[in-house]
């Protein structure tokens, strides 16, 4: 069974903790681990000789210039320093973040559009690691693509997929939502559009919802009401505490030490 299958609201820190330290980082997860997160939120890109990295811009300062990150390999990046929003870190990949929380954490895993080496290799990656590392019943892929859903679920059959969207993406008149991919069982809405009738129908209809990005505890504590599957937060410490006055469930302990 999947951890955000007929489960109590989880809270989900959004690319970590990114108030405390740089989005996406280790710094970002582990606060957010402390802050009592059920698990992150993150977007991963694929690097030009084909490893997925954990970052969510589609460019990054390199020297003097802007350059897309899917223009550079592993060698490049290993000795870049990315400085954003007042914070300094590293980019990690995703085979070392696994490595780092593996099964003690869960993971909604963002897959962003961009360049790639081979139609199709992002998914295979990420697939592959999520097989690797056994944390298919631990994760959710997300995506505003439903193409690269699509294809993660026929490599996968696994894996959970979620789509996001928000007042931008195209639906049909008089649905909530954007046509869903094959096999997908979620959807992703901005907090803005995720009204009591979304959830009356997403719940008619079978399907998950991971809300983002709520940092309101009040917001949080409805959607909980709701039956969301997931409140994605930057500020999880906030959000937490009101999301399980809710459902009555403690905070994750944090056991291990690394």
């Amino acid at each position: 069974m999947n951890f955000f299958k007929d489960s109590p609201t989880r809270v989900i820190g959004h690319r970590g903790s990114p108030r405390k330290a740089l989005e996406n980082s280790f710094d970002s997860f582990d606060a957010a681990e402390a802050d009592g997160a059920d698990g992150f939120e993150f977007d991963v890109r694929l690097t030009a000789d084909g490893e997925p990295v954990v970052f969510h811009d589609a460019d990054l300062p390199f020297g003097r210039r802007i350059v897309p990150l899917g223009s550079l390999v592993m060698p490049e990046l290993e000795g870049l320093s990315v400085v954003k929003g007042g914070f300094e870190g590293k980019i990690s990949t995703l085979r070392d973040l696994f490595l780092r929380f593996g099964t003690s954490s869960t993971y909604l895993v963002e897959l962003k559009t961009g360049p790639t080496p081979k139609a199709g290799l992002l998914e295979f990656r990420v697939a592959a690691l999520l097989t690797q590392f056994h944390l298919f019943e631990r994760s959710s892929v997300l995506s505003f693509s439903a193409d690269l859903l699509r294809r993660i679920k026929e490599i996968a059959p696994a894996a959970e997929t979620c789509l996001n969207f928000d007042a931008t993406s195209y639906r049909p008149a008089g649905r909530f939502w954007p046509d869903l991919p094959k096999g997908c069982t979620a959807i992703g809405p901005h907090v803005a559009l995720a009204s009591d009738a979304l959830f009356l129908e997403a719940q008619a209809a079978g399907l998950s919802v991971h809300v983002w990005t709520v940092n309101e505890p009040l917001e949080a504590a409805r959607l909980a009401r709701l039956g969301a599957a997931s409140v994605i937060s930057d500020v999880p410490h906030e959000v937490g505490p009101a999301i399980r006055e809710v459902t009555g469930v403690r905070p994750p302990l944090t056991v291990e030490f690394r």
